[in-house]
């Protein structure tokens, strides 16, 4: 899975740790990650899993993240002839500013 993620600026090491404990707690393995600090904070992902759905399910959390936006998400296998599933809620833009935040 290929993925892109914007991240708040005001915490971004706390926002990439985040994302990469994630990625691991859900069993996936980085093949490359870069980060592209202007003009915006973007980290850039390359993850792999052995079980596609995993791949999935990380996509669910990130939308449980703070201050993480999902700008794009290739989880298509391109040795796959088959439709890949609808991306979840999380992988599709949005603006985080006008959505109500949860207190717990």
């Amino acid at each position: 899975m290929r993925l892109s993620l914007r991240l708040a600026p005001a915490d971004l090491f706390g926002a990439m740790e985040w994302v990469l404990a994630n990625a691991r707690r859900t069993g996936l393995a980085p093949q490359q990650v870069t980060f592209d600090a202007a003009p915006q904070a973007v980290m850039h992902a390359t993850l792999t899993a052995d079980d596609a759905s995993l791949l999935w399910l990380f996509l669910r959390r990130l939308d449980n993240g703070i201050d993480v936006e999902l700008l794009v998400a290739d989880v298509e296998d391109p040795d796959d002839d088959t439709v890949a599933e609808p991306a979840p809620r999380a992988a599709t833009c949005r603006d985080r500013a006008t959505e109500p935040m949860l207190t717990a």
